[in-house]
């Protein structure tokens, strides 16, 4: 299987995406990786085990930057990481692209070169939180600042699939993040939606307001981009609070170098549950193609797991299962709205 690795994007390139991508290869006999970006940059920070894996280099002569426009990449950068490895997918030169690159400027050229999956009206990104017996994924995660009743309908579907096929849980449930679990509560999209996903979802079990998210209760959450884009970085800083400040302060108030120990064990372990570099990457889900989004700040144990998640989104063949829930749901949304 080839996969497409965006060797320049994240705050660790190209020295931690190259390493991870190597890693990847090495552990997967059945992965034959294109390392795109700078060959010169790339050629400095291949690890000595290289020769075990299979790779090649795709030199690319522009890297996207944090200013650069994400409408305006596909234009302006045509060489860059990015587009070049996306027009690849296109090309069906490889099966599918990861990148810990700017999420604005990967959306917006995954769009334009790649399309949307047919019948899916906005795609969106969705964040996987390692919460209770299964797990969360929260969708939208930051694709769509607004989102109409049938988007939101939409994105419970696509975050399905996910979970039921990439993270193989069954029956995921399904709620509709709020401000109350009132079905009145919220804008009127929110509202609409409300009525909308009762009759369209199966599993949906109603709102669920964000104090109630890591109970259990639902495995899929749903909301806009904008709402749920601040859940995550809320969540992220707050994990870190906790692992860094509570810690802390609990260590200082105990004298025996037993217990430090102790506690310090207990908060790594907890720790590790939230560590998304066990996690990799999301699928940009709603592109008619398997594009990696994976954390900004990844390091090369992160990139080499998005990898893995990159090749069993292939594997189960996700873009075709969300294409076909997605034509059955839009039939019975058209005989609704």
């Amino acid at each position: 299987m080839k996969i497409i690795v965006d060797a320049m994007g994240g705050d660790q390139a190209p020295s931690e995406i190259v390493k991870g991508a190597i890693d990847a290869s090495i552990e997967n006999d059945d992965l034959d990786l294109i390392l795109i970006g700078d060959e010169k940059k790339i050629k400095k920070t291949l690890p000595k085990n290289k020769k075990l894996a299979k790779y090649k280099i795709h030199h690319s002569s522009q890297s996207v930057e944090m200013n650069d426009r994400p409408s305006q990449i596909v234009k302006q950068k045509p060489d860059s990481s990015i587009v070049s490895g996306l027009n690849l997918l296109k090309s069906k030169k490889a099966h599918a692209f990861v990148s810990a690159g700017s999420t604005g400027a990967i959306l917006a050229a995954s769009l334009l070169l790649l399309g949307r999956i047919d019948g899916v009206k906005r795609p969106a990104l969705g964040v996987f939180f390692p919460v209770g017996e299964k797990g969360i994924v929260l969708c939208d995660a930051g694709a769509n600042t607004e989102a109409k009743p049938a988007h939101l309908v939409q994105f419970s579907v696509m975050a399905s699939k996910y979970m039921t096929q990439i993270r193989g849980i069954k029956n995921p449930l399904t709620g509709l993040l709020n401000i109350g679990e009132e079905e009145t509560k919220g804008t009127e999209s929110y509202i609409e939606g409300h009525k909308l996903m009762k009759k369209c979802i199966p599993s949906f079990i109603g709102n669920i307001e964000s104090r109630y998210l890591f109970d259990g209760r639902a495995q899929i959450i749903v909301c806009d981009g904008f709402l749920g884009n601040n859940i995550v970085k809320i969540a992220e800083g707050w994990i870190n609070h906790v692992n860094n400040d509570v810690s802390t302060k609990l260590i200082k108030n105990i004298q025996s170098i037993e217990e430090k120990n102790k506690i310090k064990s207990i908060f790594a372990e907890i720790m590790k549950d939230f560590d998304y570099e066990e996690y990799g990457g999301v699928p940009l889900l709603g592109v008619n193609g398997t594009v990696i989004k994976c954390h900004g700040r990844s390091s090369a144990k992160a990139i080499k797991n998005a990898i893995l998640v990159a090749k069993k989104c292939v594997k189960e063949n996700l873009i075709n299962s969300i294409k076909n829930d997605i034509s059955s749901t839009f039939s019975i949304i058209k005989e609704l709205i």
